[in-house]
């Protein structure tokens, strides 16, 4: 999972948005919503998404899940290695 800047996004993100901001496809995206809890809304304008601060509840969610998972020979522990 990447780094995002919660301060310079924006107050919502539709479904596609989301994943191209996670990087991930749509059905990781719903595997993770659907796990956590977190259903998208719709807009104004009839786009299903995500306020602000369920992207970023879903991001930090995913990002503790992914950086706590073992990590496997091709991903080096860089935390071990300073110089990594």
């Amino acid at each position: 999972m990447k780094y995002l800047d919660y301060r310079g996004m924006k107050e919502y993100y539709t479904i596609d948005e989301t994943c191209r901001q996670f990087e991930i496809s749509k059905q990781e995206l719903r595997h993770y919503a659907e796990k956590y809890g977190i259903q998208p809304q719709e807009d104004q304008y009839g786009n299903w998404g995500f306020r602000k601060v369920l992207v970023r509840k879903l991001h930090n969610f995913i990002y503790k899940e992914q950086y706590n998972q073992p990590r496997t020979s091709s991903q080096p522990d860089s935390r071990k290695d300073p110089w990594a």
